[in-house]
């Protein structure tokens, strides 16, 4: 800070400012940054904090049961709702 406006600062009662206009400016630009900053990582806190969303249900396939089987023919095979088990039985 120069002389000259240090000394009128003081002479003054504080109404010259101290700083420059060009300091002053980036004081403000880097309140505004640090605003920013602090808002961006509250928002990823929350995103991060959040639940993740429900996975929805498988879709339901038929109901456990017999089924003309696929692999032989004339026949019956048990599902059991997931998967086909070794159980077969003849066609009535």
């Amino acid at each position: 800070m120069g002389l000259i406006r240090k000394s009128l600062m003081i002479s003054t009662g504080g109404l010259v400012r101290g700083s420059s206009k060009k300091q002053r400016v980036a004081k403000k630009s880097l309140r505004e940054l640090q605003t920013q900053t602090r808002l961006q990582r509250q928002a990823f806190t929350q995103q991060a904090e959040a639940p993740a969303p429900a996975q929805p249900p498988a879709p339901a396939g038929p109901p456990a049961g017999w089924y003309p089987s696929p692999s032989q023919q004339g026949a019956t095979q048990w599902w059991d709702g997931t998967r086909w088990t070794e159980h077969f039985k003849p066609t009535d």
